[in-house]
């Protein structure tokens, strides 16, 4: 019996560490796929301005492209990763450009891994590189719910 429980609990927290590892890819690999998008979040009216204000850029790899290309009946292939890349706003000379980096962000679609989160697994690290997700059913997961007709994925192509 001793042997059956220290089995579980080394199976079960293998499991856990697996599930709760850090995901990151760093900048000059997802530079390297394809730009989705940018857009500037610079008015508190905007819904997203705390804790979304300033510059994005969206990028997505080769095993999303097609499906992000899609505006409606969105299904992401597992390998899927998208990366958001969130920098402060800044006023220069008529234009806002590019301050200090905010938060990094990445989507993972891996409908096994995942299956609580409806297979894609979530994570965001602040400027410094700390991870800022807790849980992903309630940090994330929560809200991009709101367009799980596009697969959970908010951003679109833009052409």
């Amino acid at each position: 019996m001793k042997r059956l429980l220290t089995l579980f609990i080394l199976i079960t927290g293998f499991s856990l560490i697996a599930y709760a590892a850090d995901f990151k890819v760093p900048a000059e690999k997802y530079r390297n796929w394809h730009h989705v998008k940018s857009m500037v979040i610079f008015d508190e009216k905007h819904p997203l301005y705390n804790p979304f204000s300033g510059i994005h850029h969206v990028y997505v790899n080769n095993k999303g492209i097609e499906t992000i290309k899609k505006q409606n009946g969105r299904k992401f292939p597992d390998g899927t990763k998208i990366a958001i890349v969130f920098y402060e706003h800044k006023p220069a000379d008529g234009a806002y450009v590019e301050g200090a980096k905010r938060i990094e962000a990445f989507m993972v679609k891996d409908s096994k891994k995942y299956k609580s989160t409806d297979g894609w697994g979530y994570y965001g690290y602040d400027g410094s590189g700390k991870s800022l997700i807790k849980d992903m059913a309630k940090d994330c997961h929560s809200c991009h719910a709101q367009v799980k007709d596009k697969d959970f994925v908010f951003s679109n192509w833009t052409e």
